[in-house]
């Protein structure tokens, strides 16, 4: 009986080449196929196949490959190609993001990774009890799982390329991932391993896409190390080189400055004017407006040639504070710096970040504390 072949990941060709050669040394036997994501482009794009019954012993290795299991390992010293991280679920919101993280990397000259994961009906099948009961339609789910996915993956891809224009899209250097997994532990491990400069991602998915944006926004927030762009569905789609102003929202935490030292970094290459507010209680002592004014001092010293300004908005609802003090002021990012907190009190006392996400048409850059 001949052995099946079957697709655990799609990658880039020269990362195929080298997770090729990591199954060969564990005597995995490996083959590479060629795809066209756009047509008429030089594929640079491959399926990694292997043989089902070496499933098992290749998951380790691509989980070790891309990240997910090096969450506590030190990766300073490994040199990585600057780039942006960008989740997809074939989404409308998420074509929004996409074309964000485009106009992005088309002014810091940095690459793009578009990831998708799917669900294989394989990998995440779990048995109801201590004896697995054979589904005999296993193989064709599985097939179905990653034709779709690849399908529907060079379908929204030609899509992208086509609104952006050929010529532009070809300007910037792309990789693409596609591979079955869990969208929040693929987005957090790969932009870990690979030191992502920025994830940029929708706040809400088509929810008929096992996708990766959606419901995993939130924990992306809440634990990726590198600064999340997300970009909320009712956002106006519009190239980032129209915006003019951005919003620091700040509660005088101690790593404002290291944020917005990556707030910079980000926005350098643009004209853009940073207000760093704090909303304050109508009868303070005058200790935020100090602080305010202090820092903005401290910003003007250190950016010299960057627009700084430091607004006080009085309020007792910071949400409602903040979302009338955007709309009179014509913000087009809200920023901010969010911290890690657990399960329970995410459910019970959402963060500021995620009330935003849900409350705005602003797209927010969260950075993690």
């Amino acid at each position: 009986m001949e052995e099946k072949l079957i697709t655990i990941v799609v990658l880039p060709y020269s990362k195929a080449l080298i997770l090729k050669m990591r199954f060969e040394a564990k005597e995995i036997e490996c083959d590479l196929e060629n795809i066209n994501l756009i047509e008429g482009a030089a594929s640079s794009t491959v399926r990694v196949k292997i043989i089902e019954k070496d499933l098992n012993n290749a998951i380790p290795i691509l989980d070790d490959f891309l990240g997910k299991r090096t969450i506590i390992s030190d990766n300073k010293t490994k040199p990585h190609e600057r780039h942006i991280l960008v989740p997809i679920d074939f989404s409308l919101n998420s074509k929004k993001a996409c074309k964000m993280a485009f106009s992005i990397a088309s002014h810091l000259q940095v690459k793009i990774v578009f990831m998708h994961s799917y669900i294989n009906p394989l990998i995440h099948s779990i048995p109801f009890s201590d004896v697995y009961a054979y589904d005999p339609t296993l193989w064709t789910k599985i097939e179905y799982a990653e034709k779709n996915a690849n399908e529907s993956f060079q379908e929204f891809i030609s899509k992208l390329a086509d609104e952006i224009g050929k010529e532009k899209w070809e300007t910037i250097n792309t990789e693409f991932i596609i591979k079955s997994g869990y969208a929040e532990e693929d987005i957090l491990a790969y932009s870990h391993e690979n030191r992502s400069q920025i994830i940029v991602m929708g706040s809400s998915g088509n929810s008929a896409q096992t996708g990766t944006v959606g419901s995993v926004t939130a924990d992306i927030m809440y634990n990726a190390r590198v600064p999340v762009l997300v970009v909320p569905e009712s956002t106006p789609e519009q190239e980032l080189k129209h915006f003019s102003n951005v919003l620091y929202a700040t509660n005088f935490d101690e790593k404002d400055f290291v944020a917005l030292d990556k707030l910079m970094a980000i926005l350098y290459p643009f004209d853009i004017k940073v207000i760093c507010a704090h909303v304050g209680q109508p009868s303070g002592n005058g200790w935020d407006l100090a602080k305010l004014n202090g820092m903005k001092d401290i910003l003007k010293a250190k950016y010299r040639t960057e627009a700084f300004d430091c607004r006080l908005i009085v309020g007792t609802n910071i949400l409602n504070s903040l979302e009338h003090f955007i709309e009179d002021e014509k913000i087009d990012i809200i920023s901010l710096t969010t911290h890690k907190r657990n399960m329970i009190s995410r459910l019970f006392n959402p963060s500021l970040a995620q009330k935003m996400v849900f409350h705005s048409n602003t797209p927010l850059l969260v950075f993690h504390a």
